[in-house]
């Protein structure tokens, strides 16, 4: 894919503009494998729009296009489609959270809209849209996207607020990881303010989990190992795994060993039947910048949580992600 050239930085005033000022329709996408943030900021985004008359289409090619742990967030009556709109090369398209047009889709950018806008958090983004609000200061592209409601004097009911909010806490660990700040924390306050139950919510997201991924999770701990005297831990999983436990779903497991003590990098690594390999990094030093490894296979995220997607042997994958981190440790 062909990239654009990068369009014109902008804050939350001038995104808010360009949002009100522009009649639609709107289709809104995100990046491939969807998290909180990425989910939440659709679904928020979206409903503000729809509050403001508009026609808007959500957009995401995965299938399902909405993971089934982010699935309660969507309502009954909204649907998020894996096809474009037949009219979509017509509609404004706004791409929330997603890092680079790779990320997007596998079409020419021309293709999926009649504009772009691009509003995203990651610091190595790409500036792919006509006009790009990149914040790489903020916690959460959900809390860049409350900010331009705020601008456009939209109101944030609940209904929009708590999408939100699954963005900002699960991008922020929980309020843990050290791009919570100030800013993040008033956000909270306003989604807070707007109706959000912080306890339900957090009950739905980190304790309801199914039996299966708790095996799953069993299972890819007894397997894990150190590597780097104790400074990466390190583990894979493969379809044997996944059919032993009932599940592929393995939310949580890279967090759990980025806190083991003594642990500065954790990789998860799941292995596909079709031989291609999802691995998950998480930084506990800052002194490691996993979206520079990730960069390296053609994935990307932030300094301290990052991925790719490779086809590298499991030997050959652990002793290059040993050489990496150890590299940036030494250094």
């Amino acid at each position: 894919m062909s990239a654009p050239a990068p369009g014109r930085e902008v804050g939350p005033g001038e995104m808010a503009r360009a949002i009100a000022d522009d009649p639609g329709p709107f289709t809104l996408a995100t990046h491939r494998n969807p998290d909180g943030d990425a989910i939440g900021s659709l679904l928020g985004l979206a409903r503000a729009l729809r509050a403001q008359g508009r026609d808007v289409v959500m957009w995401h090619p995965d299938r399902p296009p909405v993971p089934e742990e982010l699935a309660f967030l969507v309502a009954p009556g909204e649907a998020v489609v894996t096809q474009l709109p037949p009219d979509a090369a017509a509609r404004t398209l706004i791409v929330l959270d997603c890092a680079s047009e790779r990320r997007l889709a596998d079409a020419p950018p021309a293709t999926l809209g009649r504009r772009i806008l691009n509003i995203d958090h990651h610091h190595d983004n790409s500036r792919f849209g006509e006009l790009n609000l990149v914040d790489a200061a903020a916690s959460s592209t959900a809390e860049l996207v409350a900010r331009v409601l705020e601008a456009a004097g939209w109101p944030i009911d609940r209904t929009v607020a708590e999408p939100l909010y699954v963005g900002l806490v699960t991008d922020t660990g929980r309020f843990m990881y050290s791009n919570t700040s100030p800013e993040a924390h008033r956000v909270a306050g306003v989604l807070l303010a707007a109706g959000v139950d912080a306890a339900a919510m957090g009950r739905t997201l980190y304790e309801s989990v199914p039996l299966v991924r708790a095996r799953l999770l069993g299972r890819g701990l007894a397997g894990a190992e150190t590597l780097l005297d104790g400074r990466l831990a390190y583990l894979a999983l493969g379809p044997e795994d996944f059919a032993a436990a009932g599940t592929d779903d393995a939310d949580g497991l890279v967090e759990a060993l980025r806190g083991i003590r003594g642990v500065d990098v954790a990789a998860v690594a799941l292995c596909r039947a079709d031989g291609a390999t999802r691995v998950s990094l998480r930084a506990a030093n800052p002194a490691v910048d996993v979206s520079a490894i990730a960069h390296a296979e053609h994935g990307g995220g932030h300094p301290a949580a990052a991925g790719f997607t490779t086809h590298r042997s499991q030997d050959d994958l652990r002793r290059w992600l040993a050489a990496e981190v150890g590299s940036r440790l030494d250094g």
